[in-house]
């Protein structure tokens, strides 16, 4: 089936918001990340190669305790927080945080992170946004060539002809 440009993904990408290279720390990411207000950060090795993304559901785990972030069967989290027996403080989270503060961003990634080629079809990407994603890379022969966010798509439907 043929697309004109406009139903694919390259006619809404923008270019990708700063990048994390592998080796970058978790306080880099999440400094970047808080500076920039991004829900997640591509990352991608020294020839710009994509190699996975980081998003903050990531970087708010490592500041989590451990039994929050396993919803099973035996323990639903509905139950846990209800329970209320988990009384952290802002300093506990903090020190969760920089535990993990050194560690390379390559150890957090999300690669299940759909990825999308300039030439996907503009609604692949609208589902999977709609499924709970904010940001897609756009990838092309392994590179990252740019992304497509929420605020893209919803940018350009609010253009009403």
């Amino acid at each position: 089936m043929k697309h004109d440009q406009e139903s694919l993904c390259r006619s809404i990408m923008s270019d990708p918001p700063t990048v994390l290279k592998p080796t970058d720390s978790v306080s880099v990411a999440l400094q970047t990340m808080v500076r920039e207000r991004l829900p997640a950060l591509p990352v991608v090795d020294t020839d710009g190669r994509y190699v996975g993304m980081l998003p903050r559901s990531r970087l708010v785990a490592l500041a989590m305790p451990r039994v929050l972030s396993h919803d099973t069967d035996q323990q639903p989290l509905a139950r846990l927080l209800r329970v209320g027996f988990i009384r952290d403080s802002l300093a506990d989270l903090q020190e969760r945080m920089a535990a993990a503060a050194n560690d390379p961003v390559s150890q957090h990634l999300d690669r299940e992170v759909p990825v999308l080629s300039p030439d996907t079809p503009l609604m692949n990407a609208l589902l999977f946004l709609y499924r709970q994603r904010n940001v897609l890379p756009v990838v092309e022969n392994g590179k990252l060539l740019g992304i497509v966010s929420v605020w893209d798509v919803l940018a350009r439907i609010g253009r009403v002809k």
